[in-house]
């Protein structure tokens, strides 16, 4: 069986197991008075947020014992865990909380709004989009500006406006890229997997990096340039680029060499590809191998 494959048979018995009024009751009873701790906190800390088999039942409005007995042993040991005092959620249903707090239904998310900030390549002002919770920033006048989309929970953006909007977005996903680079992946902890497309190494188009997750659907592209930024070569070879780093975030940062970066093959067998970044007089070229191993970095 596949990896696939086997993520498929273990949502299919996800979602089963939540496929009963009851055991939601039982989760959303943990979900309205469960505050998360520590597992090595003190147990008497432990003893005030872990609810009992009473308590549990009674929050489900449950008299039938062997019914509710039945239901609360499907839920065991994936959902929630029988300690001494009681009963306590496990992480996959505190993850399960988390995303529908992220993500609960609200009427006051725009769909198409103003960024409150300007395009750096022609000072045009930035929009931002949100459609099936991507939420995407771009520049509606010109093709220089690369811009980003990503999956955004709608909690982000109710919170924030403007060009916090933007940040936020930019640093999640450079935060989860910056997990998959060490090959997991930032919503399931699966194996992830890396590429340099070949067809944007033409000398002319921006090289991209591509990441999967070969577990979940999880899976993003991204500039080469983000995906290379924390590495300390390349740190090191925008610094003596010029690039202001230390006055501006590191999305400005990018932002301001993206129309100057372009990329080629530089060895088929085995592959490297070498990434020219231009910034006023000076160039610096990077050259990665297939899995953004970095072999060199040095400016002209």
């Amino acid at each position: 069986m596949t990896n696939s494959e086997r993520g498929g048979a273990a949502s299919e018995e996800a979602f089963a197991l939540l496929g009963h009024e009851i055991r939601l009751d039982i989760l959303r009873a943990f979900f309205e008075r469960y505050s998360p701790v520590d597992p090595d906190s003190r147990s008497d800390v432990r003893e005030q947020r872990t609810l009992s088999y009473a308590e549990l039942m009674a929050a489900t409005e449950m008299e039938d014992s062997g019914k509710f007995n039945y239901h609360l042993e499907k839920l065991r040991d994936v959902y929630i865990e029988e300690v001494a005092e009681g009963y306590v959620p496990t992480a996959s249903a505190i993850a399960l909380y988390e995303a529908v707090i992220a993500n609960r239904p609200t009427e006051s998310i725009p769909a198409d709004f103003d960024i409150e900030e300007s395009c750096p390549n022609c000072e045009s002002g930035l929009r931002g989009k949100y459609e099936q919770e991507f939420l995407t920033v771009e520049c509606p006048a010109c093709d220089l500006f690369w811009g980003a989309t990503y999956r955004f929970p709608k909690n982000g953006l109710a919170v924030r406006e403007g060009e916090g909007v933007y940040k936020a977005l930019y640093d999640r996903m450079m935060h989860h890229v910056g997990l998959a680079r060490t090959g997991q992946c930032p919503s399931c902890a699966g194996i992830t997997s890396v590429t340099v497309p070949r067809e944007r190494l033409d000398e002319d188009s921006t090289p991209t990096a591509e990441f999967t997750c070969e577990t979940c659907s999880w899976f993003i592209t991204v500039d080469i340039v983000s995906a290379l930024q924390f590495e300390p070569q390349v740190t090191k070879a925008l610094t003596e680029l010029g690039v202001p780093l230390s006055k501006s975030s590191s999305m400005r940062a990018t932002e301001r060499v993206l129309p100057d970066v372009t990329g080629w093959v530089s060895s088929g067998d085995p592959f490297y590809a070498t990434i020219s970044i231009t910034y006023g007089d000076a160039v610096a070229e990077i050259t990665v191998s297939d899995d953004l191993n970095i072999c060199s970095a040095a400016v002209e």
